[in-house]
């Protein structure tokens, strides 16, 4: 029983309330506080973010991040080159490369890449340079690519381009320039 009377002390009277009276302004006045609220939490954040953007600290931190991203791809850039640059000059050793005995210069050349023909490979002078253009085609999955190869040598006075020989041994074309033992 005790606990009956203890309910009923506490009992709400709405007799008065002007809220319980008018539902629609119950609701707009609740509306606007909902929309207060929003708006103070939002208007916090944007303001935090701000702060944060506009604190010099925090953008000499991001500046250091980008940097040292750039300089990671510039390095990464850089060792694909030199890798290229390798890879290019190993296959560049395999197609052309040049041997000198005490009599002659032999210049050898990789047939293969070129369908194995002599008739490929162009041989030109000018004074004491001599020039390599080689052209041929390869099919590689399902794939024509044409290869197209040139490369120049500049040889001593001594070296006579005049009187060199060329022929074809296996996949191999040599040419021989000979040398004036004066």
């Amino acid at each position: 029983m005790e606990e009956n009377n203890y309910e009923n002390k506490h009992e709400h009277n709405h007799e008065h309330c002007f809220l319980c009276g008018h539902p629609v302004v119950k609701h707009i006045l609740v509306g606007i506080l909902v929309f207060l609220g929003a708006f103070s939490a939002f208007y916090v954040v944007t303001d935090w973010h701000y702060k944060q953007m506009l604190d010099p600290i925090v953008q000499m931190r991001k500046i250091d991040r980008m940097m040292d991203n750039e300089v990671r791809k510039a390095e990464k850039m850089a060792h694909r080159e030199m890798l290229k640059g390798d890879w290019l000059e190993h296959k560049a050793g395999e197609i052309v490369h040049i041997e000198k005995t005490d009599d002659a210069y032999k210049i050898i050349i990789n047939l293969r890449p070129f369908d194995n023909n002599e008739k490929n490979v162009e041989v030109t002078t000018e004074g004491n340079k001599l020039t390599v253009n080689a052209a041929g085609e390869t099919k590689k999955r399902n794939k024509n690519a044409i290869i197209r190869f040139t490369q120049s040598f500049i040889f001593p006075e001594e070296a006579k381009l005049s009187e060199m020989s060329k022929y074809k041994e296996g996949d191999k074309y040599i040419i021989v320039v000979p040398v004036d033992e004066d």
